[in-house]
């Protein structure tokens, strides 16, 4: 009984062991050789700072990318890991959300003026849920515009 527990245990092991080095080569520089032109990439050094930018080539040594219509050149020694950014911002969908939660906390704030109000102050509402959609789509814009599903196609050795 106990051959067949520690054996059922080794094969398990084994399968373990095995899934992951199927799953690490596809995460070497070869996966980032294989990255589109113009594919965006986030590149984090060993000294700590943080690249973003545009693939433009990735030789043996180098990593070529352009950001702000700059090439930048960063030697394959110099890099930690590399994020490929997949898939585009729902700048659009955020917005919308972002504007329509905007609106309604405006409305209540101006629903909550016009309730302290004693003469006719009806434009609070309005104006609230203007001036909150308006805050509420920037809101929304900016945080749409940040979330990118990201996968790591590079760990340094």
């Amino acid at each position: 009984m106990k051959t067949r527990i520690f054996s059922l245990l080794m094969t398990g092991a084994l399968l373990v062991a095995q899934s992951g080095v199927a799953l690490a080569q596809g995460r070497g520089w070869p996966a980032v050789q294989a990255v589109a032109v113009d594919d965006r990439l986030i590149v984090k050094q060993k000294d700590g700072k943080t690249i973003e930018g545009k693939m433009i080539e990735a030789s043996e040594t180098n990593l070529t990318i352009s950001r702000d219509k700059k090439v930048i050149n960063i030697s394959r020694d110099n890099i930690a890991q590399i994020e490929h950014s997949i898939g585009k911002a729902s700048k659009g969908k955020w917005a919308a959300i972002g504007a329509g939660v905007g609106a309604g906390t405006g409305a209540g704030i101006g629903a909550y003026q016009y309730s302290q109000c004693s003469s006719d102050c009806g434009i609070y509402i309005i104006a609230g849920m203007a001036l909150g959609a308006g805050i509420g789509a920037l809101g929304g814009l900016a945080i749409g515009a940040s979330r990118r599903q990201r996968e790591v196609i590079y760990y340094a050795p």
